[in-house]
């Protein structure tokens, strides 16, 4: 909160102007580098960093190659600052450089601040901290990540190097690295290399990797951050509320979108298989089956079909649990056990959802037989089973 009244009083009080006709702006009182051919090699690379940031981050040519993976999650999380949902406005908070740090004569320390204007009062976004190098006539964009956690303890268990402060919680290193394996085997994705950083809590995620202040974030006390490039894997976990610091139902879908595109996973399907393997909110899987059976047993005239079609809850509340994703860990549960998982994968992969679910319903004729005249019916089978 220090921080985000220190920036707020700044843009109040600077000039600011817009620098070289780019998309940044540099405040009034920034102190540039003093030679002047640092000066604009720097302010033009960093324009060049924000003008291909919102593509993929292994083709941004302002990204130190040799700290992607880091920088990749960092540049997630930059993606998309300048729009404001709330006012259907995609321009409306705007780039600024905050400060500038030479650290050295090829080094320096960058704070960005994306910040708008709402019936004359500002309204900061977020604000970021990076590290620049220069090389070849040009800077490299690189992360704070590393220097945060310099004074960090490592230990590697199987293809997963754990970073702590004090000591390795064991319980949850295994845990973690048991989920992952398990679900990369199913995938049929190799062992990669994985970074895994046990922060405290979620403020922490983002301090060490450099989020200042983030206004999507606020009053957030567990998540993480998470990345892949170049078939390597990194987590900064902040905690979650629940027997284990990690959630296995979200861990479920950050592995299964390192193999499939967004653009054809159809999301029931998905969720489904993240009950089954993962639970949901905390809740066991056989937690979740026990209360989807009660529901069953509560609702003995129930159309599946219609209720699956509708979204429809069995829990509601601030936690809701949804009928057809229970009906698709199910379905996955039996698929696999007698076909294998690369059915699954068809199912999983069938196409975003639809009106009516037309793609679905073929392709679960097509994996299992099932056509969607006989979804009730089987649906009470697998209830009963």
């Amino acid at each position: 909160m220090k921080q985000r009244t220190i920036l707020t009083a700044f843009f109040l009080t600077t000039l600011i102007i817009t620098s070289y006709g780019q998309s940044l702006i540099v405040m009034n009182g920034v102190n540039l580098p003093k030679d002047s051919v640092t000066k604009n090699e720097l302010v033009s690379s960093l324009n060049g960093f924000l003008d291909q940031k919102e593509g993929p981050n292994n083709k941004n040519k302002f990204v130190l190659k040799d700290d992607l993976l880091t920088m990749s999650a960092l540049l997630d999380e930059i993606k998309g600052m300048e729009k404001n949902a709330k006012l259907k406005d995609d321009h409306f908070y705007k780039a600024y450089l905050a400060n500038i740090v030479m650290l050295d004569s090829d080094n320096f320390l960058v704070q960005l601040a994306y910040t708008g204007m709402a019936e004359n009062t500002p309204v900061l976004r977020a604000s970021f901290r990076l590290l620049a190098k220069k090389q070849d006539g040009q800077f490299y964009f690189y992360s704070v990540l590393k220097q945060n956690t310099i004074a960090w303890k490592t230990q590697k268990l199987n293809n997963i190097s754990f970073h702590f402060k004090g000591t390795l919680d064991a319980v949850n290193a295994n845990a973690y690295l048991k989920a992952v394996n398990s679900y990369d085997t199913r995938l049929k994705t190799p062992l990669t290399p994985f970074d895994f950083y046990f922060c405290d809590n979620f403020p922490e995620v983002l301090q060490v990797l450099g989020i200042d202040y983030k206004l999507d974030y606020t009053s957030i006390k567990y998540d993480d951050i998470s990345s892949h490039e170049n078939n390597t894997n990194l987590e900064i976990n902040g905690g979650y509320d629940g027997p284990l610091c990690f959630d296995p139902h979200d861990l479920w879908h950050d592995r299964l979108h390192r193999v499939l595109s967004t653009d054809v996973i159809n999301r029931p399907v998905d969720e489904g298989c993240a009950y089954l393997y993962g639970g949901s909110w905390g809740t066991s899987w056989e937690q979740v089956l026990a209360m989807f059976k009660k529901y069953a047993a509560g609702h003995p005239d129930a159309d599946w079909l219609n209720l699956y079609i509708n979204t429809t809850n069995f829990v509601d509340g601030a936690k809701p649990m949804k009928i057809g994703y229970a009906i698709n860990a199910l379905i996955v549960r039996k698929l696999e056990k007698e076909k294998g998982f690369a059915p699954v994968m068809e199912l999983l992969s069938c196409g975003k959802r639809e009106q009516g679910d037309e793609n679905y319903f073929k392709a679960l004729e097509k994996v299992t037989g099932l056509s969607k005249a006989g979804f009730n019916d089987a649906v009470w089978n697998l209830i009963k089973e």
